[in-house]
């Protein structure tokens, strides 16, 4: 009987060579590092569980909510239009401050027109405990007393019914404040940055010599 003898390194190299040895090596690296940072727990008190509430329902309140996302376009936007070089300088120049007039006039309206008030609007129409006479006009009757022992579905029922009413309301304030406002900022910005000045000044030396050679 002949016995083959077995060579550690072939055995090695067939181990390398398998696509599980990679695998288990970087499980022992990735628990090798989560081993080497301390192990501890954190308790949050309730001041601090309150803070986060606070904050919490600050961004998800959707007048602040608008603002935020306004902030976010300003800050992004217009340096895609001003740095956009395959048109010339004063159409990048009126293409930026036209998206800067439309998010600040679109941040403005959606804040202080449309989000804000229809929210508060929707919240006093749909206070359960309530006295005045509107308090439940936007409440479904058939569901109060399940709306009453379940404060996350009013919650939703209220940013769904604000939503919509929002949406409603966009529709017409879109044309009758956005777009209007929108062309009274863009036509100042213009004018703060000089542009189309250069045009008329080319412009007079052509209607001057009309004037004299007439």
């Amino acid at each position: 009987m002949n016995i083959t003898p077995v060579n550690s390194n072939d055995v090695s190299m067939q181990g390398k060579n398998n696509p599980n040895w990679f695998k288990r090596q970087i499980r022992r690296v990735g628990q090798k590092i989560l081993d080497m940072s301390p192990s501890h727990t954190s308790k949050d008190d309730r001041e601090t569980i309150k803070k986060w509430n606070r904050t919490n329902n600050w961004v998800s309140d959707p007048m602040w909510n608008r603002g935020i996302m306004g902030a976010t376009a300003l800050l992004t936007q217009p340096s895609i239009d001003y740095y956009n070089h395959r048109v010339d300088d004063e159409t990048r120049m009126v293409s930026r401050n036209r998206t800067i007039a439309k998010i600040i006039a679109g941040t403005l309206v959606g804040m202080f027109v449309v989000r804000g008030p229809v929210h508060k609007m929707v919240e006093k129409m749909t206070d359960i405990t309530g006295k005045k006479k509107y308090s439940q006009w936007l409440l479904p009757k058939e569901f109060i007393n399940t709306l009453k022992k379940n404060e996350g579905a009013l919650t939703n029922y209220r940013a769904t019914l604000a939503m919509l009413l929002a949406l409603a309301a966009m529709c017409y304030t879109n044309f009758a404040l956005d777009a209007p406002l929108t062309s009274m900022l863009t036509n100042i910005f213009n004018d703060k940055a000089g542009v189309g000045k250069k045009n008329k000044n080319s412009a007079k030396p052509e209607e001057n010599r009309e004037a004299v050679y007439g």
